[in-house]
């Protein structure tokens, strides 16, 4: 599970992968490094699934696998024909490089400062979401981000498995007690907040046909999606 918190937006992220950068027997005059093209191909995805999905966020992130290593320790550059060309990473590591063809004709790798295997890449996706309607909304509306994500994972990583579990949840404050009641054939279902302030709603095939009507008598302060693979 991935969160990506905003003060201003709401947002249903979800951790699309995650890849131990270039591990391999660790040497310490060998730099960590990772192909240009990689993440060119990335960015690409990035922007081609922007065209479909208006409401796309995504961020690239670096960061050590060593506790002791901070971000600010890390520099990052690409290695190219024409020299080095500096990477700027933000505080939390997220970065993206210049959409350049010729950095993937000369094959230029993207390179720290750090040791081979003990940098890590991810990236992450997530959806914009606009306010949750209080009455009126079905399930498979409420749902539909969690069908959006598995597209958008299955383009961005081709034959990756689906998470097993998977789930929305509200998000609310302290001094409110969420509810949630979905009005199936079979009987209300209910789900109320739990210790930590939210209420997830599990993604069930049956319900997703059958589409009743839910209830959320109080808005969500925030939400997102739950997953585990």
């Amino acid at each position: 599970m991935v969160i990506v918190k905003s003060m201003s937006r709401r947002i249903m992220p979800f951790g699309i992968c995650a890849l131990l950068l270039l591990a391999g027997p660790l040497r310490a005059a060998e730099p960590a490094r990772i192909p240009y093209e990689f993440i060119y191909q990335v960015q690409q995805r990035e922007a081609a699934l922007t065209r479909t999905y208006t409401n796309l966020i995504m961020y690239l992130r670096l960061k050590s696998s060593l506790p002791e290593v901070k971000t600010g320790d890390l520099k990052i550059y690409i290695d190219s024909k024409g020299g080095r060309i500096p990477v700027t990473l933000d505080t939390n590591g997220t970065f993206a490089v210049p959409m350049l063809e010729s950095l993937l004709e000369e094959k230029a790798w993207l390179v720290s400062n750090q040791p081979k295997g003990t940098m890590n890449f991810n990236w992450y996706v997530g959806l914009v979401v606009s306010e949750v309607p209080t009455n009126g909304i079905h399930y498979g509306s409420l749902m539909r981000p969690l069908k959006d994500l598995e597209v958008i994972r299955s383009q961005m990583v081709p034959g990756l498995a689906s998470p097993t579990n998977q789930a929305l949840r509200l998000k609310y404050a302290k001094d409110k007690e969420g509810i949630v009641v979905i009005h199936a054939k079979s009987g209300d279902k209910v789900y109320k907040t739990d210790a930590a302030h939210t209420v997830a709603i599990p993604w069930e095939p049956a319900l997703l046909e059958e589409d009743p009507e839910i209830s959320i008598p109080i808005p969500p302060e925030k939400v997102d999606v739950v997953t585990e693979e």
